[in-house]
């Protein structure tokens, strides 16, 4: 019954704060002295340092990503952790007549549907912006000058309500279009100090993660992360499989990972689940 309780307060948003360590507590296989939290603040630059001085890529640490610790009761130190990230939003909306089957297919004899190509809500309002410029410069309505453009002209009030009309609906048009479309997420950052290890604590800090993007209903379930080929395995018990292209806004990352992985002679991959 207290285990039920807690896994309702886990969908409760007020306490979104402790709900992770309420999991952890029931169901995970943790030393007891290790429990797992959700990052704060103060947590970002100390883990930033690690992950570089271990010539992990330290770009991209954040609380306010889906960022978990885990933590040393009882010397307080941060002993591992992981997060979910968002690496962009698909190229295409999820209207089906507005994908492109780039004719690869998946494993399962789906198409991919070009999931690969990812874009920035920037980017994305970007092309919103240049459609409405391409409809304002054949707008039938001029901005007034002369004596016209006095504030109580008629021709200054049809022009600012068209520019006000103008603005509101470019707003509407982003809104819709981010909510139309699949987001992409990436696995990383996925650490754990070396005299913490082979304690089951990297695992159970990728089970949570993951369990949390599914619980906190984020829009997407495609999770990528870069990988050494060495450690494909491990990852494998969480559904992952090598994937072949990597997205495009993972394309930089990838290129500077592979140079470090090549200096200590290892094989950077890229790896993606469907939860």
């Amino acid at each position: 019954m207290q285990c039920i309780t807690l896994a309702i307060l886990l969908l409760t948003p007020s306490i979104a704060s402790c709900h992770i360590h309420i999991f952890a507590t029931c169901f995970s296989t943790l030393p007891r002295n290790i429990q797992i939290r959700g990052a704060r603040a103060d947590d970002d630059i100390p883990i930033a340092a690690v992950m570089a001085r271990e010539l992990m890529n330290p770009l991209g640490i954040s609380h306010q990503n889906n960022l978990l610790i885990a933590q040393d009761v009882v010397s307080g130190e941060r002993v591992g952790w992981a997060q979910i990230r968002s690496i962009g939003y698909a190229g295409v909306g999820l209207d089906p007549s507005r994908f492109e089957d780039d004719g690869e297919g998946t494993d399962d004899g789906s198409s991919s549907l070009k999931r690969r190509d990812t874009q920035s809500a920037l980017s994305i309002e970007r092309d919103i912006d240049e459609q409405m410029w391409e409809e304002f410069e054949s707008d039938g309505v001029d901005f007034p000058t002369g004596l016209a453009s006095l504030p109580w002209t008629n021709n200054y009030k049809a022009a600012f309500k068209a520019a006000d009309d103008r603005l509101k609906r470019r707003d509407r048009m982003v809104n819709e279009e981010l909510n139309s479309r699949p987001m992409f997420w990436e696995l990383s950052s996925v650490y754990v100090i070396p005299k913490y290890r082979k304690q089951g604590i990297g695992s159970e800090l990728v089970k949570q993660v993951l369990r949390r993007h599914v619980i906190t209903n984020k829009r997407g379930r495609d999770i990528y992360a870069l990988t050494l080929a060495k450690t494909v395995p491990w990852y494998e018990q969480f559904g992952f499989k090598i994937e072949e292209k990597v997205p495009s806004s993972m394309t930089i990352e990838m290129a500077v990972g592979n140079v470090i992985t090549k200096l200590i002679r290892e094989k950077l991959v890229c790896i993606r689940t469907s939860l």
